[in-house]
Parts: structure tokens; sequence; C-alpha cells
């Protein structure tokens, strides 16, 4: 045998040796009516014999039996125990994806927002420059208009001076009141 196949034995060896025996066997110091098996705990050392009596095959099958479903229950139970962590962080997974989905769900809705404001702002601000030039243009037009209506003003109050009493031809502000007539018509 090779040293690697004798490595395997002394590892199954040495399984073999940590199984408790049922409940039901009783240990014994020696032989009595019957089969016995002893196993060793440590492979150089023989120290700590167990030994247990067996009155019959069936005890031996039963005992075999109880061996084999507890090395096969705990052999399910790190199985089932990694099941469980496994199934646990696939459900965190789950969890954090579909914060992550409605999260960009929310992204996406926020980044529509923005640009439906973005394009109001724009709108509004091209407004705002429109109304600004046309307010311009309608300063300018009503002080022109301005300008136009002081010439209808000043024809009354040149009206009214010439039809006051006190007005006669060789009074001093006759000929100003004359030239102010004179460029409120033309």
């Amino acid at each position: 045998m090779t040293e690697q196949q004798q490595a395997a034995i002394v590892a199954l060896s040495h399984a073999v040796a940590e199984r408790p025996f049922p409940s039901n066997l009783e240990k014994v110091a020696g032989l009595e009516n019957g089969l016995s098996i002893s196993t060793k705990h440590s492979i150089a050392e023989d120290s700590e014999a167990i030994e247990a009596v067996l009155v019959n095959t069936n005890q031996f099958y039963k005992w075999f039996t109880d061996l084999e479903a507890a090395m096969k229950s705990e052999t399910e139970e790190k199985y089932q125990h990694y099941v469980r962590t496994l199934t646990e962080r696939i459900q965190t997974c789950d969890t954090i994806l579909s914060q992550v989905d409605e999260t960009l769900e929310l992204f996406n809705e926020l980044q529509l927002q923005h640009q439906a404001v973005a394009t109001k702002t724009k709108t509004l601000h091209d407004a705002c420059d429109r109304l600004l030039l046309e307010k311009q243009r309608l300063i300018e037009f009503a002080e022109s208009l301005r300008a136009k209506l002081n010439y209808f003003d000043e024809l009354e109050n040149v009206a009214t001076s010439f039809y006051s009493p006190s007005m006669n031809v060789a009074h001093e502000n006759f000929l100003p009141l004359l030239k102010r007539l004179d460029d409120c018509i033309t």
C-alpha cells in the first residue's frame, strides 16, 4: 500500500474511533457469552480500548445501522446547515436586488422629473426674455407717445393763455407763445 492509502485508512480509523456506541449496548471489560468489538482511539498507541458485547448478529446489524444513521445525520446536518446559510444569503441578495431595482426606478423617475423641470425652466426663461424685450419696446413706444402728447398738452396751455383777458399783442410773452404754438402744430 502507498503512503497516501495508508493515510486514508488512518483518517478513516480516527473517524470511526470517535463515533459513540449506541446506548443499548453495554461496555464491558472482557468477553462474555458472545461477540465483542474493540476499537483503538490512537494509531501508534494502544490506549483506551473500547469493547462492546454483541449478543447476536441482529444486535450487530442494529448497532451498525444506528452507526450509519448517526454518520448520515451528522453529514446531512452539515449540508442542511450549509443549505440554510445559502438560502438566507440568497434571500438577503434578493432583498438587496429588489431595493436596488426600486432605487433605480426612483432614480429614473427623478431623472424624468428633472428633465421636465429643466424644460419648463428653459421655456420660462425664454418667455421672460421675450417679455423683457416687449416691455422695453412698450416703454420706448410710451415715451415717444408721451413726447407727442406733450405738444397737445402744451397747445391747451397756450390756447388758455391766448384767451386770457390780460393777453395782448404787445405783451412780452406773446412771441414765445406763438413760437411754442407753431412747434406744437408742426
